[in-house]
């Protein structure tokens, strides 16, 4: 048997590594911060040397696996919001995709209940950065797009107040294993009831 080549084991490290935050992501979803690598390793049906091959801590595993939703986030905010249509299509069209693509990849997920939580239980400020970046990247344009729709009439406090209330109600599919809603009805409800019905 010839020895693999250097695509070959590139593969299988990104293999590896997918299968990792794929289990890191069901793990943390169950048990929080609290989950330790050797559930990940079991959950990703991999060995525990395996998985501290790739991450020495679960902390750093969390760092990249949130990342990566950062930059999955950004992409779609960036898609809703800068669309055409006026800011009230464009905030349904945001508040819709944005709790679909929880559903389809919960890491995303993860992301902005970790922030809503100002990650409480990371020690250390490990993840200041990352909270600067959603502010600048993925809160700010929700704070405007929100202005424009409702005019000078708190903004920011109606944007946080969709978040948090599109973080919660996302939550009761996502830890219940209920199959996944119509999220433009979802988005229509959650909107009528924070920022008014006559936004719809």
């Amino acid at each position: 048997m010839s020895p693999r080549t250097k695509e070959q084991n590139e593969e299988i490290r990104l293999q590896r590594v997918r299968e990792i935050m794929k289990a890191a992501v069901d793990v943390y979803l169950e048990q929080g911060i609290t989950m330790e690598m050797r559930d990940i390793a079991a959950k990703a049906g991999l060995g525990y040397g395996t998985v501290y091959h790739y991450y020495k801590n679960k902390l750093m595993l969390l760092e990249d696996l949130l990342w990566l939703a950062f930059e999955e986030a950004r992409l779609l905010t960036n898609k809703a919001i800068a669309a055409d249509g006026d800011s009230r299509q464009r905030l349904r069209r945001y508040t819709s995709m944005l709790l679909g693509h929880w559903f389809y990849d919960r890491s995303t997920y993860i992301l902005y209940k970790m922030i809503w939580e100002n990650f409480h239980q990371v020690p250390g400020g490990r993840f200041q950065m990352l909270y600067d970046r959603f502010q600048t990247d993925l809160h700010e344009p929700l704070v405007r797009v929100v202005q424009e729709a409702l005019g000078g009439m708190e903004p920011e406090s109606k944007a946080n107040l969709l978040l948090g209330s599109m973080i919660g109600c996302a939550g009761l599919w996502i830890h219940h294993g209920h199959d996944e809603p119509d999220t433009d009805q979802m988005a229509a409800s959650l909107l009528a009831g924070v920022l008014g019905k006559e936004l719809l």
